[in-house]
């Protein structure tokens, strides 16, 4: 076991918070930075309208290895298991998931059903003719499901969720569509193949008092470790000798406090610790790695509950969402009898018609939206409101791994530097993977590991991450 250190972390997160978790348990003296005034990020839940939420939908479920029994230690008997029950909306009708022959067929039609087993063979002929890897996300979804299949769910949703799926990194697509390709979805389609865990979760957990309870659990872990928190606190100053991070000075209120720094453990957005440490330029650094924006619209609905499913997918252009999410689908718990709200999870650029929305007109949209699929009416809305997130996607362009590596060059000068999570490490993964990068963290500082040898090895385990629905 290394020696204890001195460890403050940028940002109290999921990620954050896993990496002080982790580190104090092994008795580190571990200090986390968080400028809001509470913990959990976009993780933690919050009050209103009577109802604990959600920022979305959030679930616990993971394929890297030992993490789901990591997540079943940390939260004890506060989880639910669920069977996960989710749906896409296509061709105005709903489809089940796994998609089995039965409702796809009828739905497509003869005409359509031709064309896209056509479209399948072409894919095929394809990938055995082209060696050349994929050159983009559209390439990458039209090779392994054929340009029918692509059109019809993937380029839609593509679209709202992250942009032009031409100028978007085959890497995208690879983490968000983790299947062997259209011959997979072929056999799953006809029931000849199941759906494995890596590509659909059968189930998930979820704490019983809202999501936040886990990042709430972690920071109380690390309390009783003897960790400290800090909230609402920003870093004024930084202290440093030749190429190491020696101190960082804190403002707190009124208070000031410098903490001594041994090891800098980041999941701060990689532009801000840039302009933090002196290292780049913030603005530079956003044009370079463009991320999206995320909106969250509430509509409280005088109904108890309103969906079958715990979230249903809109690739479809003509809603203005990407994904409807009921949050008392996941604990009844977490609202009174004779209310329900639905989420409505939209994502864009800073420049985009949406973003400069006000918040009413949001609500009226998403609310007509989901009248005309007879969810609910208007008469039953009792209250909306709107919550506005920037920087939450990273946006995979296609030359966004050479990009990063100049900002990792930048950093890189800080040789006791670890960055993680999704914004530190501008990687695209959940909550799982935060936590199992707070994990991978402390055993390479138990191990006596450097700080640079620490984020090699992490940058390539976050590459073999997946995103599983």
């Amino acid at each position: 076991m290394a020696e204890p250190k001195n460890v403050v972390i940028l940002g109290g997160g999921v990620a954050g918070l896993a990496a002080a978790h982790y580190l104090a348990r092994d008795g580190h003296r571990v200090t986390v930075v968080e400028k809001a005034p509470h913990t959990g990020g976009l993780c933690a839940s919050f009050q209103s309208h009577g109802f604990t939420l959600d920022h979305g939908p959030h679930k616990m479920y993971s394929v890297v290895p030992g993490v789901l029994d990591e997540l079943k230690s940390i939260m004890g008997d506060e989880l639910i298991e669920h069977r996960k029950r989710n749906r896409i909306r296509l061709l105005g009708r709903y489809l089940d998931y796994p998609l089995s022959l039965g409702n796809l067929l009828p739905l497509l039609g003869p005409v359509r059903s031709v064309k896209m087993g056509l479209d399948y063979a072409a894919a095929m002929a394809s990938g055995v003719v082209n060696g050349k890897p994929p050159s983009s996300y559209e390439d990458y979804v039209v090779r392994r499901f054929g340009r029918s299949v692509y059109q019809l769910v993937f380029e839609p949703l593509a679209w709202k969720v992250w942009g032009d799926p031409k100028k978007l990194a085959a890497e995208l697509a690879a983490a968000r569509i983790p299947s062997g390709g259209a011959t997979e979805l072929i056999l799953r389609l006809l029931k000849l193949k199941e759906s494995t865990p890596d590509v659909d979760a059968p189930f998930f957990l979820y704490p019983r008092k809202g999501f936040g309870a886990f990042p709430d659990k972690l920071a109380s872990n690390v309390k009783a470790a003897s960790g400290r928190i800090l909230t609402g606190a920003n870093v004024v100053g930084v202290e440093r000798d030749g190429a190491r991070v020696t101190g960082l000075r804190v403002e707190q209120g009124s208070e000031h406090t410098l903490l001594p720094c041994d090891l800098l453990v980041s999941s701060i957005p990689i532009h801000g610790l840039s302009d933090l440490l002196e290292l780049g330029d913030g603005d530079t650094d956003r044009a370079d790695l463009r991320s999206r924006q995320l909106l969250l619209v509430y509509l409280v609905i005088d109904e108890d509950r309103v969906l079958e499913d715990h979230w249903i997918f809109f690739p479809e252009r003509e809603f203005p969402f990407s994904r409807l999410f009921e949050q008392k689908a996941m604990s009844a718990e977490l609202g009174p009898e004779g209310k329900t709200v639905l989420c409505c999870d939209l994502t864009c650029d800073m420049d985009d018609e949406l973003w400069k929305s006000s918040d009413e007109d949001l609500a009226k949209r998403c609310l007509r939206a989901i009248e005309s699929v007879g969810v609910t009416s208007e008469d039953r809305l009792s209250a909306s409101f709107v919550k506005r997130f920037r920087d939450f996607y990273p946006v995979y362009s296609i030359d966004y791994r050479e990009r990063l590596a100049e900002r990792y060059a930048k950093l890189r000068v800080v040789d006791n530097l670890i960055p993680t999570g999704r914004l530190g490490m501008f990687n695209y993964n959940n909550s799982d993977h935060c936590l199992d990068m707070g994990r991978f963290i402390a055993e390479g500082v138990a191990n006596g590991d450097t700080a640079g040898d620490i984020w090699d090895a992490l940058e390539k385990r976050v590459r073999s991450y997946r995103i599983v629905d």
